[in-house]
């Protein structure tokens, strides 16, 4: 599972940049892998160069490639007659027992995952795709009268996806992104919510500035606890990076904070680009992050956001889906005019004292100024953000603050 885990790092990554160089000045929070098991579930219905695209941009074919498996390998017996169906039933099994990982913990945490695709009703789909979808990522295929009630169908998504994301996730479609052109749609929405391992104590949130840029500030609740934490130093990014866990240890918020310096937005763009999968893996490690006497200054924040992602994608070489002509999901439906028309991912994350549960904190209370044997590590400008499920080594959400 390995392979599939840095495959989904790698997109993770490549995703972020990309949506990141759009606008500098904006917040992020998105869930890639949330995508990936999304693309994963078309690509067991995709053919030709539909599968290639998704297989190449979400580095599948590199988990393809990967011929450790043993076996007695517990997916062994997802194996199809010919390679092209061993891939994906493989991809399918380990994405599975992935997601079957990430719930086991969900004692301590909130993590919700809605996807599911959305077919007019026209289409007949596949009795084997069905299955597959059914088997593997645990969801089906809707049947939905786009044409004929379009209103209908998009209150029926979007009442699923509120449903599946404890009625956070609203309005996942608007009335402009569905009409009834529409003939396919992927439904990809996530909700988290946890616990910090060590909370923050109320008392200890003030009012203090945040720097957007050289000119530019505003205030913001600021909270402070000192304490024990993992933390390191990125010499070649001048940056700090901390772990912050959640209840039990089995997910950690990491935050990359950028050096303070006379243009922030330089600095975190320079991050961004720097930033990989194998350079996270290093950055990471026990040796370089030991553990410190901590004094931590963080904001609060609460980010909701919505991404129409037809044009990014295809921006990334996920064409042929997209494209009615070009289009190739006859493993969905034999139907030679099936493509996707839309997909849509919409993430919401809270941030506070207690970690993600909303919490109200009263007054501006002076902080104890942190004396010099403690390290220090205030985020009172831009950083990044990841929150990884430490078992696996799962990077579930990045973020940019960019403004909290």
């Amino acid at each position: 599972m390995d392979s599939l885990i840095a495959a989904n790092s790698k997109f993770c990554f490549d995703f972020f940049q990309k949506i990141s160089k759009d606008d500098i000045h904006k917040n992020i929070f998105v869930c890639p892998l949330s995508l990936s098991a999304a693309f994963g579930m078309v690509l067991l219905g995709a053919r030709g160069d539909s599968a290639h695209q998704i297989d190449e941009v979400l580095h599948f074919n590199e988990f393809s490639a990967d011929g450790s498996q043993k076996s007695n390998d517990p997916c062994s017996k997802s194996r199809g007659e010919d390679k092209s169906t061993n891939e994906k039933e493989l991809l399918g099994c380990y994405f599975g027992n992935l997601l079957s990982r990430l719930d086991r913990g969900k004692t301590y945490y909130t993590l919700s995952m809605a996807n599911r695709l959305y077919g007019e009703q026209g289409f007949p789909i596949c009795q084997e795709y069905l299955d597959r979808v059914l088997r593997f990522y645990h969801t089906t295929v809707e049947c939905v009268d786009f044409r004929g009630d379009t209103e209908r169908s998009r209150k029926e998504i979007n009442f699923w996806v509120e449903s599946q994301c404890q009625g956070k996730i609203k309005e996942l479609f608007s009335k402009e992104s569905i009409d009834n052109s529409t003939v396919l749609v992927l439904v990809n929405a996530v909700y988290f919510k946890a616990k910090w391992e060590k909370e923050f104590d109320c008392e200890n949130t003030v009012d203090a500035p945040f720097s957007l840029s050289e000119n530019e500030k505003k205030m913001v609740k600021m909270m402070n606890q000192k304490g024990k934490f993992r933390i390191g130093f990125i010499e070649e990014l001048q940056a700090q990076i901390l772990e912050m866990k959640y209840t039990m240890g089995k997910l950690s918020m990491l935050v990359l904070l950028p050096s303070c310096s006379e243009d922030n937005v330089k600095s975190l763009q320079e991050l961004e680009n720097k930033i990989s999968h194998e350079r996270i893996i290093s950055w990471s490690r026990s040796e370089n992050m030991p553990e410190e006497s901590v004094a931590i200054s963080f904001p609060q924040f609460i980010m909701e956001d919505s991404y129409d992602l037809n044009s990014i994608l295809q921006d990334m070489g996920i064409k042929d889906i997209f494209d009615e002509t070009k289009a190739d999901l006859s493993g969905i439906s034999k139907s030679p005019n099936l493509y996707l028309s839309k997909i849509i991912h919409k993430s919401f994350v809270e941030v506070d004292e207690m970690g993600t549960e909303a919490a109200a904190a009263s007054g501006a209370v002076t902080a104890e100024k942190a004396i010099p044997s403690w390290v220090e590590f205030n985020a009172n400008h831009p950083f990044l953000f990841f929150i990884r499920h430490n078992p696996t080594h799962t990077i579930l959400f990045c973020g940019r603050v960019y403004s909290p």
